[in-house]
């Protein structure tokens, strides 16, 4: 059975450059500088299973998580508000932007118009 963690694309990139290598484990630890960004976001399971990876485990997948957006504007106070989608699945406002909508590049357009402007989730 396949393990699957899911890191942002430029770290899988830096994750198959490392898979390269003769030594991966040597260059990861002798140019940390370059693949810091690796260990960013990696809990102390998802290092375990990039060392078992670099290592030569076949169980181990990492794929790019998908990177969302979610749509804001300015209200009448000059405050940053989110829209979300209420109880009756129609768009709404909250101020908190962990209750935003958020969906894919693909999807937001289809929720978007002039009053509102789109960014990125970062986790």
């Amino acid at each position: 059975m396949t393990e699957t963690y899911y890191v942002t694309k430029e770290q899988l990139g830096l994750i198959e450059e490392l898979k390269e290598e003769v030594y991966p484990l040597h260059v990861l630890l002798t140019k940390s500088n370059r693949y810091e960004i690796i260990k960013v976001e990696l809990s102390s399971e998802d290092e375990k299973a990039l060392l078992r990876y670099l290592g030569g485990d076949e169980t181990i997948e990492f794929k790019v998580k998908e990177q969302l957006y979610r749509l804001w504007r300015i209200d009448d106070c000059d405050d940053r508000t989110y829209m979300r989608i209420n109880g009756f699945g129609t768009p709404d406002w909250t101020p908190h932007k962990d209750e935003a909508f958020t969906a894919t590049r693909e999807e937001i357009p289809k929720w978007t118009n002039p009053a509102w402007e789109i960014e990125k989730v970062e986790e």
